[in-house]
């Protein structure tokens, strides 16, 4: 190991360097705390055994510039001194050095300090090791997230999305990088909007596969296993699978034993331009709200979080959306948002905030709808996922 020697006696400095030589160390000598100090700029030292007292600079005020953070990597600083006593003692660890000799002391003595000492840099060398390792595996773990983060963006609808007779306008904000809400809007037919939004139970990265996988099997594509169309029995064509029917098959297809007890509530529904209606199924997800000029309805809450039990039966229900209608879906984390007084946002905030934006373009009473929750909450980040959908009917 390279060791520096500070000490302004030469006698001193000639004993100390013998002996570290003599078991197999490089050894620097430095006449002094500034001469010390000049050469460890030109090459730090992992080891330093000075003297206390030295003109210029003294092995105190030498140790405490070691401290200042100037070096990359731990220097070790063994202060040797005439002084005893715990004053001493306290004075010299207080500015930074790990170990104490006090002279005359004995040749196995300075060996078994500088052994204690090269383990300790022993210790600190493989914690740097495993820490740099650390950080190169969260390094990896934090781009595969953001690339995760940037996957499930792209399964959201397109902004520019055109559906028949219906505006959408929504809001996502994963609480890490990536979220357990997804949500989507799909053109069926030139009068039909298919339309969900569902939260995966927990957080991160479990919840986050389990909502791509869920998207993936709610595009309305016809195939074997399709949810959303199915082939007309003993006839040409597709039909919709009814919403409470889509909702039954995917509480069977995504039951889960373990010990995860991995379930997700959802808002399923179908919106027909032509017959002027919305019908909804709904999985103990929060009620949906519709919005008719002035007036805000909540609608049914029912229905088990899906996977939580098998054998479960779904309902739907229809309801009249017009021309200039809003219906309004939402995660709980819109409503259980927490201000810095630990206060949440609540439904009831929420309708109101709905009322008085109804008279805006929906781009704008969405933005304003942002920025009451982030004022409510105080900042950006969230604790729970945020999605916020609205539909508006359209004039066909």
């Amino acid at each position: 190991m390279r060791i520096l020697i500070a000490d302004d006696e030469p006698v001193n400095r000639l004993v100390i360097s013998r002996k570290l030589r003599d078991w197999g160390h490089e050894v620097v000598e430095a006449v002094d705390g500034l001469d010390a100090w000049e050469k460890m700029q030109a090459k730090p030292f992992r080891m330093v055994v000075s003297d206390w007292m030295m003109p210029g600079m003294d092995g105190v005020e030498l140790t405490r510039r070691i401290r200042s953070g100037a070096f990359r990597g731990y220097t070790y600083v063994l202060l040797v001194t005439a002084r005893s006593g715990v004053a001493a003692l306290v004075e010299g660890m207080e500015a930074g050095a790990d170990d104490f000799m006090v002279k005359p002391f004995q040749a196995e003595e300075l060996r078994a300090r500088v052994r204690a000492g090269e383990r300790v840099l022993q210790l600190e060398s493989d914690l740097d090791e495993r820490n740099e390792r650390l950080a190169a595996a969260y390094s990896s773990a934090q781009r595969d997230l953001e690339a995760a983060a940037v996957m499930q963006k792209a399964l959201l609808p397109a902004k520019d999305l055109m559906l028949p007779a219906v505006e959408p306008v929504w809001r996502f904000f994963p609480a890490s990088f990536v979220a357990g809400d997804v949500f989507n809007v799909h053109a069926i037919d030139e009068h039909r909007t298919l339309f969900y939004l569902l939260d995966v139970a927990g957080h991160g990265v479990p919840s986050a596969m389990l909502s791509f996988s869920l998207s993936k099997l709610l595009v309305p594509s016809l195939g074997p296993d399709g949810l959303i169309k199915r082939a007309v029995e003993h006839g040409e064509g597709w039909e919709l699978v009814p919403p409470a029917e889509v909702l039954r098959t995917l509480n069977e297809r995504f039951q889960d034993d373990s010990d995860a007890m991995k379930y997700f509530t959802m808002v399923y529904g179908i919106i027909d331009a032509q017959r002027d209606t919305v019908t909804i199924s709904q999985a103990g997800h929060p009620a949906p709200l519709l919005l008719r000029g002035s007036a805000v309805e909540r609608l049914d809450d029912t229905g088990f979080p899906i996977g939580m039990l098998p054998g479960l039966a779904y309902e739907q229900y229809e309801r009249p959306f017009l021309p200039g209608d809003r219906l309004v879906l939402y995660s709980d984390g819109v409503t259980e948002c927490a201000n810095p007084a630990r206060e949440q946002f609540r439904l009831e905030r929420l309708e109101r905030l709905l009322l008085d934006v109804h008279g805006d373009a929906l781009p704008e009473a969405v933005a304003r709808f942002e920025e009451a929750l982030r004022s409510w909450r105080g900042g950006d980040e969230f604790q729970d996922d945020v999605t916020f959908l609205a539909l508006e009917r359209r004039a066909a």
